[in-house]
């Protein structure tokens, strides 16, 4: 049923990443683990990958011998993309629920402070929630990976020269960030989403969320939206 919703609100797929399009609401995105969207260019057969050619021995062990060449098995390759939304009605962050040096990009802090960069895409953000090229980051039982979310219209309300019509990730000062709210069902979604059931340790992480202040004394947490869940 989820698949047919999908096709039926992307009917202009395949389209170039750079253009506006209508997208699903996050929530849908997030649910799905996809934009609905995607391109695909055409392969050439002629182009192939060398791989190490592994084996069984007489012991039923695996062993390596030679190398082997990977053709493509496709005519076209296909892959999702994320084009820009007609307007920015939202930002999101995938972070640990407490700061930890060592998963702050060397990268990020050359241009800005650690903690300042947002997202519009959901489903970007979501990947910094678990992300095992970190070390495991957002699978610390004392300390899992969120997902933050900031309405641009509070934004807007208080710095009503804001933007919202935003391409990529969107970097925000201290005053701003302090908008945020640890968004409870799609971080819930995202754990489950990138590490499963084991890793997600749901019971757990609900109840670190909901004892999570911020240093005004105020709950750092929505379920999605103000005063309920999702409003799509």
């Amino acid at each position: 049923m989820l698949a047919g919703i999908l096709k039926l609100l992307t009917k202009e797929g395949f389209k170039s990443s750079h253009d506006i399009r209508k997208r699903l609401p996050a929530l849908l995105e997030l649910m799905s683990g996809t934009t609905g969207h995607y391109s695909k260019t055409r392969r050439d057969p002629t182009e192939f990958v060398v791989v190490p050619n592994w084996v069984t021995d007489k012991t039923g062990k695996m062993v390596k011998q030679g190398t082997q060449k990977i053709y493509p098995n496709t005519k076209y390759l296909t892959y999702m993309i994320n084009p820009r939304r007609k307007k920015g009605k939202e930002l999101w962050r995938g972070e640990t629920l407490y700061p930890d040096e060592q998963y702050i990009s060397k990268v990020g802090r050359e241009y800005e402070e650690p903690g300042s960069w947002y997202s519009p895409d959901v489903l970007t953000s979501m990947e910094y929630v678990i992300r095992p090229s970190k070390g495991g980051m957002g699978t610390d039982i004392t300390n899992p990976g969120i997902l933050r979310r900031i309405k641009t219209s509070d934004i807007k309300k208080r710095n009503p020269k804001f933007n919202d019509e935003f391409w990529s990730h969107v970097n925000l000062p201290p005053d701003l960030q302090e908008l945020s709210h640890i968004s409870l069902i799609p971080t819930l979604i995202a754990r489950l989403r990138r590490g499963g059931f084991s890793e997600a340790r749901i019971l757990s992480t609900i109840k670190q969320i909901l004892a999570k202040k911020k240093p005004s004394g105020a709950a750092d947490w929505k379920f999605y939206n103000r005063g309920g869940i999702a409003s799509l």
